[in-house]
């Protein structure tokens, strides 16, 4: 197994610090093939012991064994490096999408969003961004939508009905866990559709669909593609099953 696929297998594991190594590795495979771990750490500033758990968490033995490999397949990596970009990983990500969310399942999705009376949408922090792209596609195409603040989450049981919607975007956030389990209690609760990148979202089992999306660890990829582009990319997806409402 090549260096970079080790890397690619191990990527849901890594540390902020592993991923620094592993960017590193790849831009110049050709200075860890020919200098020790003290000047790794001089260069870079990672220190000596997480260079060597970094290669441990990869499948070698040690620092040396992962050094030995570098210099001996450092031509073939520089060649696959560069084919591993941000953007490549990006592309990567959103082929992903599509893949996950055929047209058949964005037009079951579609569908439950134009049966709702009315729609409630809502994020948190970098989510929040998402949630207002999805509530214009929803007005855009004449549905009953608005954008609420996270923190009003728990007023809708005062007066929404059964036949409405909550549209929640929470990447892996816990903040809705308890706002959400406390809506889903309600006599009239909404029908609650959580849009994540966490298989395991808290908040899933008080929903009534839980939409995941591909990220990082999905591709198994060293990099870290902005999971944000995935959000925007499937809302972009599901606005074409969208019907115009009269």
């Amino acid at each position: 197994m090549s260096l970079l696929n080790r890397i690619r297998m191990a990527a849901d594991q890594m540390t902020p610090t592993d991923k620094k190594i592993a960017e590193a590795v790849m831009a110049d495979p050709e200075l860890f093939a020919r200098t020790d771990t003290a000047e790794i750490s001089e260069q870079y500033g990672f220190s000596q012991p997480a260079l060597t758990r970094f290669a441990k968490k990869i499948g070698y033995s040690g620092y040396a064994e992962f050094r030995y490999d570098i210099a001996r397949n450092k031509n073939n990596m520089a060649e696959e490096a560069q084919n591993i970009t941000l953007s490549s990983e990006t592309a990567r990500l959103l082929e992903k999408t599509e893949e996950l969310f055929p047209a058949d399942l964005l037009e079951e999705i579609a569908a439950e969003i134009g049966e709702a009376r009315h729609i409630f949408v809502t994020g948190y922090h970098r989510s929040r961004a998402s949630a207002q792209l999805m509530n214009t596609a929803l007005l855009n195409y004449r549905y009953s939508s608005e954008m609420i603040p996270y923190d009003e989450v728990f007023k809708l049981d005062s007066y929404c009905r059964k036949e409405d919607m909550l549209i929640v975007f929470s990447v892996r956030s816990k903040i809705f866990v308890s706002l959400i389990k406390e809506l889903s209690e309600c006599e009239n609760r909404p029908k609650i559709v959580l849009v994540t990148c966490a298989p395991k979202h808290e908040a899933a089992k008080y929903c009534d669909r839980v939409i995941v999306l591909p990220d990082r660890k999905t591709i198994q990829s060293p990099l870290e593609p902005d999971p944000a582009i995935t959000t925007i990319f499937f809302i972009n997806l599901l606005s074409m099953h969208l019907k115009t409402q009269e």
